[in-house]
């Protein structure tokens, strides 16, 4: 176990409720008549898929071992991306569907932390980011985007959602000495601080509870190799990603 609230029972009883509702729906997104219920279908599955690999990791479970859980959510991503291109919607609707919210863009992060963990290629890296989509409108994912190799990108100066996100886009943007203790105050503030506006903000009590895990951190952690044993033990920092990713390196 990592998560330190919940019971692995938990954990388990959420994780296999999500792969049967993913299994479930995963492959008749098509069959929706109503064009919206199918957007509403594919983030959700995208949104389930992403708490489920959250689940899985704080149950404790190994690493490469996440790696089918990881790909499901890759391609649910890449499904979501495939269907939005065929959905026939009002323009109000289209600005709904295609503007990027605060949740999402913290799963497109998780989705990303993962992927980067188990070092998928380079090519799965493209797609990923392709998939993801929204270049130019968030400071934190174009920077992190840009380092996967999509270094064609529209940068934003600044994140979208600047409370939650802007100091960590600081702590990329800033000399590399200093990266370090900019992190672990990104990090150490993480919950009480920056993720005040998160849906799953105090949810621990709840059916949806996932853990609280600050995965864009580690996730800059590993892409800009800074260096974390100060927060190595923080309760909210998934630091088994970062271990996995570093140990594998060649």
């Amino acid at each position: 176990m990592r998560d330190t609230i919940q019971t692995k029972d938990f954990f388990d009883e959420g994780i296999s409720f999500y792969q049967k509702t993913i299994d479930r729906d995963k492959n008749s997104v098509f069959e929706i008549e109503i064009h919206s219920g199918r957007a509403i279908r594919v983030f959700s599955l995208c949104e389930r898929a992403t708490m489920l690999c959250a689940q899985r990791y704080s149950r404790g479970d190994d690493i490469a071992e996440m790696k089918p859980s990881v790909s499901q959510m890759m391609d649910m991503f890449e499904l979501r991306y495939q269907t939005l291109d065929t959905l026939d919607l009002p323009q109000k609707s289209w600005d709904k569907w295609k503007n990027i919210t605060l949740s999402q863009l913290y799963d497109n992060l998780t989705c990303l932390a993962f992927a980067t963990s188990l070092r998928y290629p380079a090519d799965v890296h493209a797609k990923l980011i392709q998939a993801i989509g929204h270049a130019g409108e968030d400071g934190l994912l174009d920077r992190i985007a840009v380092r996967l190799g999509d270094t064609g990108r529209n940068v934003a100066m600044a994140s979208k959602f600047g409370m939650e996100y802007d100091d960590l886009v600081a702590v990329i943007d800033a000399p590399v000495e200093a990266r370090p203790a900019m992190l672990k105050t990104y990090v150490e503030n993480w919950y009480k601080k920056h993720m005040k506006d998160m849906s799953w903000y105090g949810n621990h009590k709840s059916e949806a509870y996932v853990g609280y895990w600050c995965f864009e951190g580690a996730l800059v952690a590993m892409l800009w190799n800074i260096d974390d044993t100060a927060i190595a033990t923080h309760k909210h920092y998934p630091v088994d990603l970062v271990r996995y990713y570093r140990e594998t390196g060649s």
